[in-house]
């Protein structure tokens, strides 16, 4: 069966299954939606309404207190007098939401309290209006009092109404809540149970080739093209074919790679040769051992030679790479050396660069620093020297150029050789890039420069055949610093020495 067919076969299944749980559950919500509703229209609706109706009659009572106290300041009178005439049309508007609302029963007894409430009000008003603040402080005691009272009192059956409403209906909601979701969980239990068997058997016959293909994949992309799958040839559907594509394709790319390799290694042991003829024939005209050759044809002479070198500069880093990648891990030759000495002769061969290009240069040696560590101090004499030679290659005349070593920090006991430079630096977006065969760095300070790009590839797999690490820290226009840790013991130690 093809693998869109058992898909599709898992989807319906799953599907019918989670069906049933499914409208039930949109039944039950249904019908909680419903008594949502009643909950928000008619009882929120009451209870907003007797809100604002206790606080309008709160305001009336306190604005009816002002225009007694200012019974004598006809300015503040006329003020207080509106806002206790707001006060009462805002009364009179909640309690009419609330009989429009279905609270008639309960509003009746606060219509009666209302009324006598206004009546006491008005004639509180007149006697202050009349000058006649005495009668109005007697008429407020007598009368306004006890109907704020009466009032206050008459609001609580409202209160009550709503509240009993909601609980009907909210009780009601609980019935349905609790009716929907037992049914509706075990219903859902019960389906996503038969989901996951379908599911944990889709996913094993899916997913494992899946991820034994993505580790296939993966150490191709890593450079080990021969992957073998543990995916059975027999399979009939679109991963069986995937699966046999992949391993054509990864014994294709394995040979590819050993011709790649024997090629390198025959082309460069081939050319090696000749170029040493060329070299020599070079050297000889330059000596006018065949004759007296001109100025000019001397310059020419110089040029033929500087590329002859640069040639078999290429031919031997060529070389490097293919040894290195065809195991030259083993080609180490591994003994202990001084460090110490070994640096010495790093800034001796360097110096007269250095003074030659206005360069401040100079080797610092930590107190830390071990005398004596294990390595092929001439692979290693080649790491530092690619490093120094960038840096020389890429630091302007007044710039400067250091190399400090020490015991590295951490578990594993160790050396850490930092060469920097103040040169042009590498722009971050090259900078991962920059351990890579044949990549060369480019920026708007520093054209692409004459070069391999196999210095630092070389510099890398020598450093990694020792148990080490290499890596660079970088910002344009201010310099960078590699750092290159190396282990006491490299792994390949006890093997060679």
């Amino acid at each position: 069966m093809k693998l869109a067919q058992r898909l599709m076969l898992t989807m319906v299944a799953i599907t019918v299954i989670l069906v049933a749980p499914s409208i039930y559950g949109l039944i039950a919500l249904r019908q909680l939606q419903q008594v949502a509703y009643n909950l928000s229209t008619r009882d929120a609706v009451g209870a907003l309404a007797l809100g604002r109706l206790q606080t309008a009659f709160r305001d009336l009572d306190n604005s009816q207190r002002i225009f007694l106290a200012f019974a004598t300041q006809p300015a503040e009178r006329a003020a207080s007098a509106e806002r206790v005439m707001d006060a009462l049309a805002s009364v009179d508007a909640e309690l009419g939401r609330l009989r429009e609302g279905g609270y008639q029963a309960a509003t009746a007894q606060a219509d009666s309290a209302w009324l006598a409430l206004r009546q006491a009000v008005d004639r509180e008003q007149q006697l202050v209006n009349s000058g006649d603040v005495d009668g109005a402080d007697q008429h407020r005691e007598a009368a306004v009092d006890p109907a704020f009272q009466r009032m206050d009192e008459a609001l609580t059956p409202i209160g009550e109404a709503i509240n009993y409403a909601g609980a009907v209906q909210v009780e009601e909601a609980q019935a349905i809540a609790s009716r929907g979701s037992t049914t509706t969980l075990l219903a859902l239990a019960a389906a996503l149970a038969i989901a996951l068997l379908i599911g944990t058997w889709t996913g094993r016959n899916l997913l494992r080739p899946v991820t034994e293909l993505k580790r296939g994949m993966a150490g191709v992309a890593a450079g080990e093209f021969e992957q073998k799958l543990s995916i059975s040839s027999h399979r009939e559907d679109e991963i069986g074919d995937l699966a046999r594509s992949f391993s054509l394709m990864s014994q294709d790319l394995a040979a590819l790679d050993r011709m790649k390799a024997e090629f390198v290694s025959v082309a460069s042991h081939e050319l090696k040769t000749p170029l040493s003829v060329i070299r020599g024939y070079v050297s000889l005209l330059r000596d006018d051992v065949y004759g007296e050759v001109t100025p000019e044809q001397k310059r020419i002479l110089v040029s033929v030679g500087d590329q002859t070198d640069r040639l078999g500069r290429l031919i031997q880093q060529l070389l490097d790479i293919s040894r290195f990648e065809a195991g030259g891990v083993h080609r180490l030759e591994i003994r202990a050396f001084n460090l110490p000495a070994f640096l010495d002769e790093l800034a001796v061969s360097f110096d007269a660069l250095a003074i030659q290009n206005e360069i401040t240069f100079k080797i610092v040696k930590s107190p830390d620093l071990p005398q004596t560590i294990s390595g092929d101090s001439d692979r290693l004499n080649e790491v530092v020297g690619n490093l120094l030679s960038n840096a020389f290659k890429f630091t302007p005349r007044g710039g400067s150029i250091s190399v400090t070593a020490g015991a590295a920090n951490g578990d594993t006991p160790g050396v850490m050789i930092e060469i920097s430079d103040t040169g042009v630096g590498i722009p971050p977006e090259q900078l991962p890039r920059i351990f890579e065969k044949f990549y060369q760095v480019e920026n708007e300070v520093q054209p692409l420069s004459v070069g391999t790009g196999l210095g630092l590839a070389i510099s890398k797999e020598i450093t990694e055949a020792h148990g080490g690490t290499i890596g660079a820290e970088s910002a344009v226009g201010e310099g960078t610093t590699f750092k290159v840790y190396l282990p006491m013991q490299p792994p390949s130690a006890g093997a060679n020495e």
